[in-house]
């Protein structure tokens, strides 16, 4: 696409990088010309910039040559721009459709003047066609709810924050929420699910994802029907079967106790029995990590 685009604009040195919401940096997804050094700073230091959120406010290139001479300062010009020698440069900040934020792309050259305006308008109105190419969502519709976060994770079990990342903890190697998105990608069919992780309640909706991996949004909810955390930590188990105290030794309490979760499981739930109970916990997708015991125990069989 790089070099496609150096028909456009006749660049020396060109670089697409796209946003990381996690860190709050620019991570290199393609580049020509431009050494390491130069790549890093721009990555960890343009966005810092105060003219970056004007840029992002605008959604159009902003050439070099009309950064008012008051503004040129700061690691992007004492490290970059002025030792390389770069005559021009540009920026063109890079959008999804929805509105998020994906990434930029600079391009510089040290052997000549401003880049034409004509060049520069074709330039911004490619920029969805560039945008897309490192947009981790492109063939998926994008969550409805403002409330999400959303996160790819890969087969490989990285995982890139598609918004601004909250509870990236039910996403680490081992982890239930990591578990489900590798089976989703597996089965190729969407799949909601009740998390619950401590204390805490998350409803994730999971897609596989065209590129490889899987979509995750999810947001925290409060507690269905007015169980509580350890109500629901005993009905994810029931789909498995077992006795009382079979589940009193998972979760390391008396059989008397998992004996008094289920009669007031059954009794908040309005079901006659455990069995009932259990179809209630699989149509949840209700899934339960109990980190102490590194075992993960799921209501829903994919």
């Amino acid at each position: 696409m790089l070099f496609e685009l150096s028909r456009i604009v006749a660049y020396q040195h060109a670089a697409l990088s796209r946003w990381d919401p996690g860190a709050r940096v620019h991570i290199t997804a393609a580049s020509v010309g431009y050494p390491r050094e130069a790549l890093e700073v721009t990555n960890n230091c343009l966005h810092t910039h105060p003219l970056f959120t004007r840029l992002r406010h605008d959604q159009i290139p902003m050439r070099l040559c009309d950064v008012p001479a008051q503004v040129r300062h700061g690691a992007i010009f004492d490290r970059v721009i002025v030792p390389l020698g770069y005559r021009e440069g540009l920026t063109q900040p890079l959008f999804a459709a929805d509105g998020r934020y994906l990434g930029m792309l600079n391009m510089s050259t040290t052997t000549h003047g401003p880049f034409p305006t004509m060049s520069v308008t074709a330039l911004a109105l490619m920029a969805d066609v560039v945008g897309a190419a490192i947009d981790p969502c492109r063939g998926i519709a994008a969550p409805a709810d403002q409330e999400e976060s959303v996160v790819i994770v890969t087969a490989s079990g990285t995982v890139h924050p598609v918004t601004e990342p909250a509870a990236a903890h039910l996403f680490v190697p081992g982890s239930a929420g990591i578990e489900l998105a590798w089976a989703v990608a597996a089965s190729g069919r969407p799949c909601d699910h009740l998390l619950l992780d401590g204390d805490v309640v998350y409803r994730t909706r999971m897609q596989a994802a065209r590129s490889g991996g899987t979509l995750v949004a999810y947001r925290r909810v409060d507690p269905p029907r007015g169980l509580t955390p350890r109500e629901l930590g005993v009905l994810a188990l029931l789909p498995q079967g077992g006795s009382n105290a079979t589940l009193a030794a998972h979760l390391r309490v008396k059989p008397s106790t998992i004996a008094t979760h289920i009669e007031r499981i059954l009794r908040k739930l309005h079901v006659p029995n455990r069995t009932a109970a259990a179809a209630t916990a699989a149509r949840w997708g209700l899934t339960v990590n109990y980190r102490d015991s590194g075992l993960i125990y799921s209501g829903l069989s994919m």
